[in-house]
């Protein structure tokens, strides 16, 4: 799996790129920044990475963004591994930042792989 492949069309259907996307205004743990990051996801890669970052400083730094989205999914991703014997694709990936550690065998992840595919074909990569 190709991690620049990857955040390329991560972000793109996230938030098109915009550092100032704001999304899920209706959901309690909103989303921000270019990869859409929620506050219990940064706890999560807080508690893996052994950082104290705010969601503040993630979502206005693209840098940051992308640190804790790779982090997370390599996390979770390697567990997926160990559990199936099978290696990391986008479809886990994505699907494990769209619907948690989990998330890969989530039914509600399906539209956000669709999602992916169909941006990662538009792209033609």
């Amino acid at each position: 799996m190709n991690w620049l492949i990857f955040l390329q069309v991560l972000i793109a259907i996230e938030s098109g790129g915009d550092i100032n996307a704001h999304g899920d205004k209706h959901l309690t743990n909103q989303a921000y920044g270019i990869c859409q990051i929620r506050q219990p996801y940064l706890t999560d890669v807080n508690r893996i990475a052994g950082t104290s970052y705010t969601l503040k400083e993630v979502a206005d730094s693209q840098a940051l963004s992308r640190w804790a989205t790779i982090t997370y999914i390599r996390h979770y991703g390697a567990r997926y591994t160990r559990i199936t014997g099978k290696p990391l694709t986008y479809e886990v990936a994505a699907r494990i930042h769209n619907g948690g550690p989990n998330g890969w065998k989530k039914e509600s992840t399906d539209a956000h792989w669709a999602k992916f595919q169909a941006a990662k074909t538009r792209m033609g990569l």
